[in-house]
């Protein structure tokens, strides 16, 4: 009996991806388009970047399972993201850091894989870090800012 075929380990990466990817935080902001309070266009900026890149990864994901002629697993987001209405954006941040390092420590255990949905899953790894340590840094300035908030003025 033949063993798998390659075409058979690029599909299954392509679901992984597909299920790691869509039931994401960031696609939900996408798709629900969570409203937020003015200001804090710096971290909107990171959020909506983010929010393109993975939209990007998770298409082009189906779009290569599709020339399997099979179907893109079903996703549905965790019921604890219906919560997140009209919330500060700086609450998000911590959550989409952890999920975003989550999803780059969830493909490197894939390894190295070749073909199309190999070199896409290199891509999402590298787009994953990029974003991971653009996050880093927000999170960093944004608890110093905070941190300065909260400090007692000097007394004149």
């Amino acid at each position: 009996m033949p063993g798998p075929s390659p075409n058979d380990y690029s599909s299954d990466l392509l679901v992984r991806i597909l299920q790691e990817i869509g039931p994401s935080l960031a696609l939900f902001i996408d798709d629900s388009g969570i409203w937020s309070r003015p200001g804090a266009e710096e971290i909107k900026l990171a959020i909506a970047d983010l929010c393109t890149d993975l939209r990007s990864l998770y298409d082009r994901a189906g779009v290569l399972l599709d020339g399997f002629d099979l179907p893109a697993p079903l996703v549905e987001y965790p019921i604890r993201f219906t919560a997140l209405h009209d919330i500060d954006l700086g609450y998000l941040l911590p959550q989409l850091q952890r999920e975003t390092r989550s999803q780059i420590v969830a493909f490197e255990a894939v390894g190295e894989r070749t073909g199309d949905a190999g070199e896409l899953l290199r891509e999402a790894r590298i787009t994953l870090q990029s974003h991971a340590d653009v996050l880093d840094q927000l999170v960093t300035k944004l608890a110093h800012t905070r941190v300065e908030a909260v400090k007692p003025s000097p007394a004149s």
